[in-house]
C-alpha cells in the first residue's frame, strides 16, 4: 500500500515536469517570435532604405519620367555571368586569353612637363541627326545610372550574402545627399596614394628596405593631359587610339596588350599597374613578356583594412615580395614600384563617405586607383571608357570575345561606385562622354582643400 507521504512526494515530481515542459514550451514560442520580429525588422530598414535611395535617384535624375525609371529599373539584370576565380581573401581575375604583346614602348624616364592638346576623337557609330544623338544619350545616361544605383545597392545589402574578405568595420560617416564634387575631389587629394620606398617600416628591420627605390612612383614629375586605358570590351572598334597617344602620359593596366589594337587602343605607355597575381602567376609571364618592359611598374597587393604593414608583409594575398626583391636585384634601374597597401582603403573610405548607401568591402579597382593616382600629376586626367558609351557591350576585355557584365557593373571590386564618382567629377560634356567615351577629371594641383583624412 502506497504511503501518503509517497504520493505526495509523486504528486510534486508530477507537477515539476509539468512546469519544466511549460516553460520550454514557453521559451521555444518567445524565440520564435523574436526571429520573427528581427527578420521583419530587417524588411522594414531595408524599405526604408530602397525609399530613400529611390527618392535620392529621382533628384539625381531632375525629375524624369517616373514610369520610364520604373521601366528601366525592371529590366536590370546580372544574370549570364561567367564563373571566375575565387580564392578565398583573393581578388578575382579573369581568366587570361591567348594575346599578342607590343613589341615597342618609349623610355620612362622623367621629361619636361610636356604641353601637348590631346587630339579629340571622331565618332565611329552611324551619323545621325545632332537632336536625335542626344536624345539617345539623355536616354542612355538614364538607363546606364539606373544600372549602377541598382548594382551599388545590391553590392552593399545586408540581406545579401556578401563575405567581409578583409574584415571592413568601417566607422565614418554617409552623406544623406548627393555628393558636392569639389569636397570628393579634395578627399581624393588627402588620400595621399604613394608606394613603399626605402626606410618604410617593418622592411627596414627585417632588412630589406634596400629593394626599395627611395623616391616614389612619379615623384616630382607633372603632366599636361594622362588618359587611364581601361581594359573595357567597349574600345572594341573605338578608334581611339590616335586620342590616347596624343595624351602626355598613358596608363595601362595588368595584361592589356596594345600590338594588333593600335587603331583602338594606341601603342604607347608611360605607367603600367599590375595587381599581385601578374607578379605570381607564371601563365602572365611577367619575367619574359615585353609587356612589362620600358615601361613604369606599380603592382599592388590588398591587405586587412586595419592590417599593419608587418601583418601585410607576413601575410600578402598573393606572395609577391620573392618576386619583387628578385626583379629589384636583377634590374635595379627599372622604374618598379610596390603600392602601400593602406592607400587602397583609404581611396575606398573616400568612396563609402561620399555614398549614401553601402558599398561592396572590397578593395577599389586597377582603374579608379590609377585615375586618383594621376590626379597627383596631371592638369587633367581622361579616363576612356572607364563610363561606358554607347558602345557598351557585354563584352568583358577587348581583346577577348568573352563576355561577363560583372566586369562593368563589379562582382568584385566596387565599380558601380567608382563610375558614378567618375561621372560625379567629370568635366566633360555628356557627348564626349557617353557619344565619344571618355570622361575628364580635373586634377588636383589648383585645388585649394582643408587638410584632412578620412578616418579609417
Amino acid at each position: 500500500m502506497v504511503s501518503s507521504a509517497m504520493k505526495s512526494a509523486i504528486r510534486k515530481a508530477g507537477g515539476g515536469k509539468m512546469r519544466m515542459m511549460g516553460l520550454s514550451v514557453w521559451i521555444f514560442l518567445n524565440l520564435i517570435l523574436i526571429g520573427m520580429g528581427a527578420y521583419l525588422y530587417l524588411l522594414w530598414v531595408q524599405y526604408w532604405h530602397y525609399a530613400e535611395t529611390t527618392k535620392m535617384m529621382a533628384q539625381s535624375w531632375n525629375g524624369s519620367n517616373p514610369a520610364l525609371r520604373h521601366e528601366l529599373m525592371s529590366r536590370h539584370s546580372f544574370s549570364g555571368h561567367r564563373e571566375i576565380e575565387v580564392r578565398p581573401g583573393r581578388p578575382r581575375f579573369h581568366s587570361l586569353r591567348v594575346q599578342q604583346p607590343p613589341t615597342q614602348f618609349p623610355n620612362s624616364s622623367p621629361s619636361p612637363t610636356p604641353t601637348l592638346t590631346p587630339t579629340l576623337p571622331t565618332t565611329t557609330t552611324t551619323p545621325m541627326p545632332r537632336e536625335l544623338l542626344l536624345k539617345v544619350i539623355d536616354k542612355h545616361k538614364l538607363d546606364l545610372t539606373v544600372q549602377l544605383r541598382a548594382a551599388q545597392m545590391d553590392g552593399g545589402n545586408i540581406l545579401f550574402k556578401h563575405e567581409n574578405r578583409y574584415g571592413v568595420k568601417y566607422k565614418g560617416k554617409r552623406i544623406h545627399r548627393n555628393p558636392k564634387k569639389d569636397k570628393v575631389l579634395c578627399d581624393l587629394m588627402n588620400t595621399e596614394v604613394r608606394s613603399l620606398r626605402d626606410g618604410d617600416e617593418p622592411f627596414t628591420s627585417q632588412g630589406v628596405a634596400k629593394h626599395f627605390p627611395s623616391t616614389n612612383l612619379l615623384e616630382g614629375r607633372h603632366f599636361n593631359t594622362c588618359v587611364i586605358v581601361s581594359s573595357s570590351g567597349s574600345l572594341k572598334g573605338s578608334k581611339l587610339g590616335n586620342f590616347i597617344d596624343s595624351h602626355d602620359a598613358i596608363i595601362r593596366f595588368n595584361h592589356a596588350p596594345t600590338e594588333g589594337f593600335e587603331e583602338d587602343v594606341g601603342s604607347r605607355t608611360t605607367l603600367r599597374i599590375v595587381n599581385s597575381q601578374v607578379v605570381t602567376k607564371p601563365k602572365f609571364d611577367f619575367w619574359g613578356s615585353p609587356l612589362y618592359s620600358d615601361v613604369a611598374l606599380l603592382v599592388w597587393d590588398p591587405c586587412n583594412y586595419t592590417a599593419s604593414l608587418e601583418e601585410w608583409y607576413e601575410a600578402p594575398d598573393f606572395d609577391l615580395f620573392p618576386a619583387y626583391f628578385r626583379r629589384r636585384l636583377m634590374l635595379p634601374q627599372e622604374d618598379f614600384h610596390l603600392l602601400h597597401p593602406g592607400s587602397l582603403w583609404k581611396i575606398w573610405n573616400v568612396l563609402q563617405s561620399n555614398t549614401f548607401s553601402r558599398i561592396l568591402q572590397n578593395p577599389p579597382s586597377s582603374g579608379f586607383l590609377g585615375i586618383v593616382l594621376m590626379m597627383a600629376h596631371c592638369e587633367s586626367v581622361y579616363a576612356v571608357e572607364f563610363v561606358p558609351s554607347l558602345r557598351l557591350t557585354k563584352r568583358c576585355h577587348y581583346w577577348d570575345p568573352a563576355e561577363d557584365l560583372g566586369c562593368t557593373f563589379g562582382l568584385w571590386h566596387p565599380l558601380a561606385t567608382e563610375k558614378l564618382m567618375a561621372l560625379i567629377l567629370n568635366d566633360a560634356t555628356d557627348e564626349e562622354t557617353f557619344h565619344k567615351g571618355f570622361v575628364k577629371i580635373p586634377g588636383f594641383r589648383n585645388l585649394k582643400c582643408p587638410i584632412r583624412k578620412p578616418g579609417r
